[in-house]
């Protein structure tokens, strides 16, 4: 005659297990693009915010960095809801570049990669240089600043969900003029292993200098920007969090050139931001910026009286209180590309994705102590230089690395941590800025 307590039991210890596989991240591990995987077990790559269009489609390059052949299974999402798929084998060390309108009509796409094993990477590229590094795990909250709708301009946040569930987020913009959490993107619900897009034009209509702060309320998130500023198209991978620090390693200063630092505060205290530029062998006073509340601005670094115009600033930021930073570049009086500040880590990957080379690859040492940086190429045991780079110093590795700007494949570990900052050649120097890869 005990059945009815006991049913009643086991109900409430499988609710209890549902609830706590609904609501705990998703979270699949980057897999360490070095000699090989430290394990065999199977990863995924999440990537959003890829355009189609015959004018600029976007397209996936996978890295297989080990010494294995990986097996992956590709679906590509359109914005239309239909999906196709795509089997492929990785040879060891090979790449493998994937156009996702070349699969499935669409306007916007996301792609996931389920890797049988580790030590893949992915970069999604979309026109000459917009690249932002695939994810390897959902969030909980992200943040981007510096999107204009200005005329002439379009920005967008791309979300893609990668769980098995419906996920739920809001949105919140910040402005010179203040705070907004628009009705329209409260809410928002994205469908499991679905992509939405926000147009951010809805809702902040010719306005400069957009903060975005996404709030997952249930599940995890993809999410990338996606600014098209008077044609000069970039995808911004964002920040997880707000953070009292940021390093910018390649900040042009060329003539002609354009370097503006967006900041958003989106706490409730005023933000007081110094920014130290280290530029060879000039001494630079520190810049300073304040934020107020809830609201964004701007530093034009290039041009700028107090920096010369002498090749690659290294920019450090530091705030009383956490801020998201972006970094805005292009031609002067034209369209700019955002970026966001560069991980410091103890291990990076930098391989040419867009097939342009480089024009830049800086390596900044935030910390108070000398470091080293150890520079192999992909597969190889041997060094191929060790660049020594003073406390809060700034070395170069195409300098140490002859070649190194023309192409290859190569994996950086420090002694220290470190942050790179990479650019594509272009016109005027440096304001094709692009992310290097984990090399965990």
């Amino acid at each position: 005659m005990r059945r009815g307590p006991l049913l009643v039991a086991c109900a409430v210890v499988l609710a209890g297990v549902g609830a706590a596989t609904t609501l705990r991240p998703a979270r699949n591990p980057a897999a360490y693009p070095g000699g090989g995987a430290v394990a065999p077990q199977s990863t995924a790559l999440y990537c959003t915010g890829l355009p189609g269009g015959a004018r600029r489609p976007g397209r996936v390059t996978f890295l297989n960095t080990g010494a294995r052949a990986r097996a992956l299974e590709i679906e590509v999402i359109a914005d239309t809801g239909h999906v196709a798929t795509r089997s492929v084998t990785l040879a060891a060390r090979t790449q493998y570049a994937l156009q996702p309108s070349s699969l499935e009509p669409g306007t916007f796409y996301a792609v996931l990669a389920r890797v049988a094993g580790g030590g893949v990477v992915a970069e999604e590229v979309a026109g000459t240089g917009a690249a932002a590094p695939c994810a390897s795990a959902g969030t909980t909250a992200w943040s981007a600043t510096g999107f204009s709708t200005a005329v002439g301009s379009s920005a967008y946040v791309s979300v893609f969900n990668p769980t098995a569930t419906a996920a739920v987020f809001d949105v919140s913009l910040y402005s010179a003029a203040g705070f907004s959490a628009p009705q329209a993107f409260q809410g928002v619900s994205v469908p499991a292993h679905a992509e939405v897009y926000l147009d951010l034009a809805r809702v902040a209509v010719n306005l400069r200098g957009i903060g975005v702060g996404l709030r997952v309320l249930r599940g995890t998130l993809v999410a990338v920007g996606v600014e098209d500023a008077a044609g000069t198209l970039s995808l911004d991978p964002g920040q997880a969090t707000p953070a009292t620090r940021g390093y910018f390693p390649a900040v042009t200063t060329a003539r002609g050139a354009s370097a503006v630092l967006e900041v958003a505060n989106p706490g409730p205290n005023p933000a007081e931001v110094r920014v130290r530029v280290v530029l060879g062998a000039y001494r630079i006073a520190d810049q300073y910026l304040s934020v107020a509340p809830y609201s964004t601005g701007a530093l034009a670094l290039t041009p700028n009286p107090a920096i010369p115009a002498a090749g690659y600033a290294a920019v450090s930021v530091r705030s009383t209180v956490p801020v998201v930073t972006d970094l805005a570049t292009g031609a002067a009086g034209a369209g700019s590309a955002l970026s966001g500040p560069s991980a410091t880590t103890t291990s990076a990957l930098v391989h040419d994705f867009t097939t342009r080379g480089y024009d830049a690859l800086r390596v900044l040492n935030p910390g108070r102590r000398a470091i080293t940086v150890t520079v192999r190429a992909l597969g190889s045991a041997g060094a191929l230089a060790h660049l020594r780079v003073e406390a809060h110093g700034v070395g170069d590795l195409a300098q140490a690395v002859p070649g190194a700007r023309t192409g290859g494949t190569y994996v950086l570990t420090g002694s220290g941590a470190f942050a790179l900052g990479l650019t594509a050649p272009s016109r005027p120097a440096g304001i094709a800025v692009l992310a290097p890869l984990d090399g965990r």
